[in-house]
């Protein structure tokens, strides 16, 4: 227990130095470094154009992709069980790779959000990692459920973060807050 303080801790003093707002709060996480995932969603490593982790998670183009919009195959998902240190509006924002205009989102579930009315973060940049801002979220101290779900065929997601900087954007890949997620033991 004294060894999971002096670690929760420090990593508040190195989340503090990321965020560079004084008082801000920014926690990064790795996307293969999920909690509990579900297929489709998989994992993937490397990749020839760009992604600086080594990793990243996906859902695979299905057959004939982009011919039938009727939305998501199944509901294959990566969940993430995240430790906020202080209360506060945190912004997310995805490093993501779209494949195409008909591979271009993920569905974003925070706690108990309603799965029949999903946020989820989208934009028109293609074939490239870049940062895509998604909503802000309300998160009270303590462990929270943020969840990437199937929504289209095609999107990987490499990284993700969640800020209290309202004028924060991030440019690159960041280094990772690990001690904020929670992990089953293996």
């Amino acid at each position: 227990m004294k060894r999971l303080v002096l670690t929760l801790a420090l990593a508040t003093v190195l989340v503090a130095c990321l965020a560079g707002t004084a008082g801000a709060v920014t926690l990064v996480f790795e996307a293969e470094h999920y909690t509990w995932i579900k297929p489709s969603m998989r994992v993937g490593t490397g990749d020839s154009n760009g992604s600086d982790s080594g990793g990243h998670i996906y859902i695979p183009l299905r057959p004939r992709h982009g011919e039938d919009e009727s939305g998501p195959a199944d509901d294959g998902n990566a969940t993430y069980k995240v430790y906020v240190p202080v209360a506060g509006d945190y912004t997310l924002w995805g490093l993501v790779r779209w494949y195409d205009g008909c591979g271009n989102s993920f569905y974003v579930m925070v706690d108990d959000m309603n799965p029949e009315n999903p946020a989820y973060i989208t934009d028109a940049r293609y074939q490239q990692w870049h940062w895509v801002k998604g909503r802000t979220y309300r998160l009270s101290v303590g462990y929270h459920l943020i969840r990437f779900q199937y929504r289209e065929d095609g999107a990987k997601l490499d990284q993700f973060l969640i800020t209290t900087a309202e004028d924060f954007v991030p440019t690159r890949h960041m280094p990772e807050t690990p001690a904020y997620l929670w992990r089953p033991s293996s």
